[in-house]
This record gives structure tokens, C-alpha cells and sequence, in this order.
């Protein structure tokens, strides 16, 4: 959110009876600023909406708390992930040998951003076509 250049400061409720900040934060779509009253806690005189409330744990410790508190199940954790993401690099190499060779009815074209560790080869090099052959090995 961007800041607006000359922000009510402050906003008066409950009949006049409460005066307290008011929110800087400023609408994208209407370029008007928020009608909520900022975060006692807030540094930059923010609602709980636009960030005014905690930015989260800083140590390390604070971070292993909140990574343990969050994991429901096995399904997410790093090492799944890595893996997962080890198997798409497999199958997008396969997929590229087979589209080398003409094995599909026409070629295969793959969507979205390539996975972390793939590495587009020149599959009519000799040596780029062999480390494609090695990387569809599973490594287990």
C-alpha cells in the first residue's frame, strides 16, 4: 500500500467521544484512505488490515515454533517438496527425450515454469543427451 500525501490523521468516533489514528494506508482501486482506526502497536500507523499487527517471529527459535505449530501432516514438509520437485525435473526430461525421439503423436509442449533444477539441454549435442538419460534415473 502506498502512502498518501497529505492522510487524516486522525479519526474521531463514537459521537466525537473517541479520537484515535486514523489508518495511512490508501485504496488501489479508489485512491481513498482506509476509514479504520490504525493499530496502537503500529509503527507506521496501520489497521490490523494493511500490516499495523505483528510481522511475525524473528529468531530462529520463534521460527521452528510457528513451522511445528503449523504442520498438520507429513504432506508439506521440505523434503516432500524436494522430492516432488526432483520427480517433475524427471518427468520434463522424459518428456523432452520423447519429443527428441518423435515417440508422441506431436510434441508435447510443457506448461507453466520450469521446476527448480531443470536446465534446458540441446538434445542433439551427444553429451547433453546422455545427462538427460541419467537425470530420468531415479536416484532411490
Amino acid at each position: 500500500m502506498s502512502q498518501i500525501k497529505n492522510p487524516e490523521l486522525m479519526l474521531i468516533t463514537a459521537g466525537g467521544r473517541i479520537k484515535c489514528r486514523r489508518c495511512t494506508a490508501k485504496s488501489s482501486h479508489t485512491k481513498e484512505q482506509c476509514k479504520r482506526p490504525a493499530s496502537k502497536v503500529s509503527k507506521t500507523s496501520k489497521c490490523s488490515r494493511h500490516g499495523g499487527l505483528s510481522t511475525g517471529p524473528k529468531t530462529k527459535a520463534g521460527k521452528e515454533r510457528i513451522r511445528a505449530a503449523h504442520l498438520k501432516h507429513g504432506q508439506e514438509t521440505k523434503e516432500v517438496k524436494a522430492e516432488r520437485s526432483a520427480k517433475s525435473v524427471m518427468f520434463r526430461y522424459l518428456t523432452d527425450l520423447g519429443n527428441h525421439c518423435n515417440m508422441f503423436y506431436r510434441q508435447i509442449k510443457a506448461r507453466g515454469r520450469p521446476p527448480s533444477g531443470y536446465t534446458q539441454l540441446n538434445l542433439t549435442d551427444p553429451e547433453q543427451l546422455a545427462l538427460a538419460i541419467l537425470k530420468t534415473h531415479s536416484s532411490k
